[in-house]
């Protein structure tokens, strides 16, 4: 009844899931189609803040590849205009002095409330350089050099004259995105942006605690069916149980998707808010510079090694139902799948934090060619220092690969031997009888006895008086076996009707009978100890003697009382 009241609920919330996605597909439809037509000529650039607000992208090509030439951009109110040049040698503190010079001119102009009828940006032609030079208002601006007009494809003259239209433009656009009506639109157009950002969060959240109960539903389910044994349990059920673990990695997926696109969602809030005006349009380069950069990296890194791990989880359900279908759950699979899922799952993440570190260092700017190179060669010489590492891997992935044991298994190595607690590719640690954690290194496994692959055998050897009727013993022993065998709490754990062997050996002390009993892995211990109590039981209560050990003692004629005496003293 619970189940089907839970799913029911899940039902029920899914409608509400499909729902919400189709609401956030048209918020975001809505909120593109805001800015969209919200790109009027008076607000001329601002349609391109999705684009690093490149004002005067189309107008030239750059060519800063030019050798022995640094350039920098001149900007105003966060948009690029143009890029100014000087040679490599001892320049950079100049450039630097010039861009900042001529930025705040422009921003000196800008803030001036000036009128823009009356605007006007000149170009002329210095007689001792002989070089453009732009004014604004017949104040000196800047000088155009040889290397200006190179590094934009142009001769000095015609990139002075392509300088002064987009100056001015860019002016008045300034001018114009101080007006008060400007900045009450734009006002506006934040706050719409802000309600829909905080909605949309607002039903993400509620998405999030939608998949959170869910997980915890399916949880519940995933326990109830653990508690009913494997034996007993109909084959659909364990394909329903394979399914509800993968809905739950599934869920806690989407999950963690959902928190990331919170993320985004704030982070792309923030960033267009402060394209909408110019006193705060420079703080959008900040936000797409190098750290959002990384941590993006790190986001995207983050999503992959969840999507890997839930595919693995997915080969390995597949594994698993494969074998459902053609006989019945095999304990033995479970453990092995879990200890190559767990490997895999360790590779994997490994991979992909080693790909998202080279990109971050890409990002923040170091070459990674020399770098890897220089890896190549400190790795080879790792390779030697550490052939025992290496060799402790390789011997690791081939015990994982031929199934020699796996976590949960029982092994000998040599006269150590214990439960097999964790294993990876470089070492397994087992713990013995008195709980003594003891790390072995793969390349050391060599020989290894595995005491718990597939099934285990109690080998139980009685020893029986010579005046015990054999065929009699052999019927107490059957009966006994039979009843053990029968019992629900023991049946889980033996496999097979124990058998009685026979008369193994002839010895002194009495006849040796054997039995042999199949168990479950790790369970011959457990039944072995409960035969033993009942076998003992049985026999004192019929009655049947346990081999003594026998002397004879031979005397000869000659032995008489005096000689014993003799011998006694």
């Amino acid at each position: 009844m619970n189940n089907r009241q839970n799913q029911i609920k899940i039902s029920f919330w899914g409608k509400q899931f499909r729902n919400a996605g189709l609401l956030i597909i048209l918020l975001v439809s809505a909120i593109a189609l805001s800015l969209f037509l919200n790109s009027t000529p008076i607000a001329w650039g601002q349609s391109e803040l999705l684009n690093l607000n490149k004002l005067i992208s189309g107008r030239y090509n750059s060519n800063s590849n030019i050798a022995n030439v640094d350039s920098a951009p001149v900007k105003l109110d966060g948009y690029q205009l143009f890029l100014l040049a000087a040679p490599s040698v001892n320049q950079k503190f100049p450039l630097e002095q010039r861009v900042k010079g001529i930025e705040e001119e422009l921003n000196r102009v800008a803030n001036s409330n000036f009128d823009p009828n009356t605007l006007q940006v000149t170009t002329s032609l210095d007689e001792k350089s002989d070089q453009s030079v732009i004014n604004i208002d017949n104040r000196y601006l800047m000088t155009v050099t040889t290397l200006d007009a190179q590094i934009h494809g142009g001769d000095p003259i015609q990139w002075a004259n392509s300088l002064t239209r987009i100056i001015g433009d860019a002016l008045i656009r300034a001018h114009q995105e101080r007006q008060p009506t400007f900045l009450r639109d734009r006002s506006l157009s934040a706050l719409g942006l802000f309600i829909a950002a905080i909605a949309t969060n607002r039903l993400i959240t509620k998405l999030e605690k939608y998949l959170k109960k869910r997980k915890q539903v399916v949880e519940s389910q995933i326990d109830d069916q653990l508690d009913a044994k494997l034996d007993v349990v109909p084959l659909n059920e364990l394909q329903q149980q394979l399914s509800l673990k993968q809905q739950f990695n599934l869920d806690d997926l989407q999950q963690r998707i959902l928190q990331i696109v919170q993320i985004g969602i704030i982070g792309s809030s923030v960033f267009v808010i402060l394209g909408l005006f110019p006193c705060t349009r420079w703080l959008q380069s900040f936000i797409i510079s190098t750290p959002l950069q990384v941590l993006g990296i790190i986001l995207v890194a983050y999503v992959l090694i969840r999507i890997s791990n839930l595919l693995i989880a997915r080969f390995a359900m597949i594994i698993k139902e494969k074998d459902f279908m053609m006989l019945k759950p095999s304990q033995r699979l479970e453990l092995r799948v879990s200890t190559i899922t767990q490997v895999l799952t360790n590779v994997v993440a490994i991979f992909w934090v080693c790909a998202a570190s080279l990109m971050a260092l890409s990002v923040i700017g170091v070459d990674l060619i020399p770098l890897l190179a220089g890896a190549g060669i400190v790795g080879l010489a790792i390779s030697f220092a550490a052939q025992g590492l290496i060799k402790d891997i390789i011997n690791g992935f081939l015990i994982i690969l031929e199934d020699q044991y796996a976590v949960g298994d029982v092994i000998m190595v040599g006269t150590l031997g214990g439960l097999v607690e964790k294993m990876n590719l470089r070492i397994t640690q087992i713990r013995n009888n008195e709980g003594q954690l003891i790390t072995i290194p793969n390349s050391a496994i060599s020989i290894v006895q595995n005491l718990s692959k597939d099934w285990a055998r109690v080998d139980l050897t009685i020893q029986i008086s010579y005046e015990t009727d054999p065929d009699r013993a052999f019927a107490v022993l059957q009966k006994l076996s039979q009843e053990i065998y029968a019992e629900p709490e023991w049946r889980s754990k033996i496999l097979e009707l124990p058998e009685v062997l026979g008369i193994d050996e002839l010895q002194h002390s009495g006849m040796l009978i054997r039995i042999w009993i199949k168990t479950q892995p790790l369970q011959q211990w457990a039944v072995g100890r409960e035969f033993r109590r009942r076998l003992q039981m049985v026999m004192q209560k019929e009655g049947i003697a346990i081999g003594i050990p026998r002397q004879a003692l031979l005397l000869n004629k000659e032995f008489n009382q005096d000689s014993f005496k003799g011998i006694s003293s």
